[in-house]
């Protein structure tokens, strides 16, 4: 009786072990992974090119800004300007006159104001994102 029962088993468990090492080959490393989004490719064109976003931890405008790049605003170099921010800058800011934000900088020059993505690319000459 035991070799009934191991005998209908003995099928199964190769068929699952088939299914693991094809699952296995599928996670491994070689895998083909996704590339990077258009957002994170331009966060890291503007960190390259030393682009800074000026803003505040209260401004909804930075918040829109940041919003834009997804999950690669984190990417972004960021300055904080409120006095009482989280790591603040705030004398920096005023060095450099700040008046609103968000406050692109790139290249040398201040660009006040959300920008899009195809604006920000314009202005730090990165190509812009492809049309759908």
């Amino acid at each position: 009786m035991i070799q009934v029962l191991t005998e209908g088993l003995y099928p199964r468990l190769t068929g699952l072990a088939a299914l693991a090492t094809v699952l296995a080959a599928c996670t491994s490393s070689s895998a083909i992974t996704p590339s990077p989004s258009y957002e994170a490719q331009l966060a890291e064109h503007l960190n390259q090119t030393n682009s800074v976003m000026y803003g505040a931890y209260w401004c909804p405008h930075c918040a829109d800004q940041k919003a834009l790049f997804k999950e690669a605003a984190s990417q972004l170099t960021y300055v904080e300007c409120a006095a009482d921010g989280p790591n603040s800058q705030f004398q920096l800011c005023q060095d450099k006159k700040i008046k609103g934000y968000p406050t692109w900088e790139i290249g040398g020059q201040l660009y006040p104001g959300v920008k899009s993505l195809e604006e920000l690319s314009r202005l730090s000459n990165y190509p812009s994102p492809p049309t759908p």
